[in-house]
């Protein structure tokens, strides 16, 4: 157990102060949730959540990373999803997940760090089980990679039964939407897993980064009318040309290009303001 967490922590300084940001947003300033019923508005990268619920430091089957970020609210199908989620790996594994963001208290935008998890359906879990001390849980800055240094090849060493059984319990509960995964490792599951138990990779579907964890997408809740669902995914296990693109160079810089302008605010939905200005 010393040895997992001395893996996991790289860094035990305390969290800084004043964080870096690409943008200022009043969302990051909120420090509480919108009084009232639970309801998820817009969609994953333009939207906010009323009634958020918190989820506790810590239960059956899961631990919570860096709670200082303020980043461990969601809908309540959210916490109900994490709790299951992480009693069926506590039954299958004897160990605990580690969960990192959820949203933000009201959702919105956030100054740093994602694009989405703007309203309350979208959780990070680490692909690395616990578990870990409360005092390591809040410094850990940098997860262990699934990933050969260098990230061109798969960690076989750390990505093995453990992390495919987190993916598949997750894929396999009826709420979830979409599970985002590295595309080296969304490969390697497809080489490596028989025809017979690839059904459910159609929700795990590959994306630039999420080496060191997932990126779990919830449904829109029944409760929810304003939320937006993304359009289902496609057909299949999605071990075809879809996949073989993330693995194309890309095309050389355009020396002439203008310098891209710098990022803004994203845009929420009108009745998000309701829910910002609410005590």
């Amino acid at each position: 157990m010393r040895r997992l967490a001395a893996a996991l922590l790289i860094a035990l300084a305390a969290a800084p102060a004043a964080a870096q940001t690409r943008y200022d947003t009043p969302w990051a300033h909120v420090e509480t949730p919108s009084q009232g019923p639970s309801h998820s508005i817009g969609g994953p990268a333009r939207g906010c959540i009323a009634g958020a619920v918190a989820l506790p430091a810590e239960g059956e089957g899961f631990q919570v990373l860096r709670r200082w970020r303020n980043r461990f609210w969601g809908n309540p199908e959210l916490t109900r999803f994490i709790t299951r989620f992480g009693a069926a790996v506590a039954a299958a594994q004897k160990r605990p997940v580690l969960i990192g963001d959820m949203s933000q208290p009201r959702g919105g935008p956030m100054a740093t760090g994602h694009r989405s998890h703007q309203m309350g359906v979208d959780v990070d879990i680490l692909f690395t089980l616990g578990p870990m001390a409360a005092s390591a849980r809040e410094a850990l800055t940098d997860p262990p990679s699934m990933l050969r240094p260098g990230g061109l090849a798969v960690d076989t060493t750390r990505f093995g039964a453990a992390q495919v059984g987190l993916l598949r319990l997750a894929a396999q509960d009826a709420d979830v939407a979409r599970i985002f995964v590295n595309f080296r490792l969304k490969k390697r599951l497809c080489e490596t897993l028989p025809a017979a138990d690839r059904a459910w990779l159609n929700k795990v579907r590959p994306w630039a980064g999420h080496d060191e964890h997932f990126h779990v997408r919830l449904r829109c809740p029944a409760d929810s009318p304003a939320c937006e669902n993304q359009d289902p995914v496609p057909p299949g296990d999605g071990c075809d040309e879809t996949l073989e693109a993330w693995f194309k160079p890309p095309p050389p810089p355009d020396p002439n290009a203008p310098k891209p302008p710098p990022p803004k605010v994203p845009q929420v939905p009108a009745a998000c303001a309701a829910v910002l200005a609410a005590p």
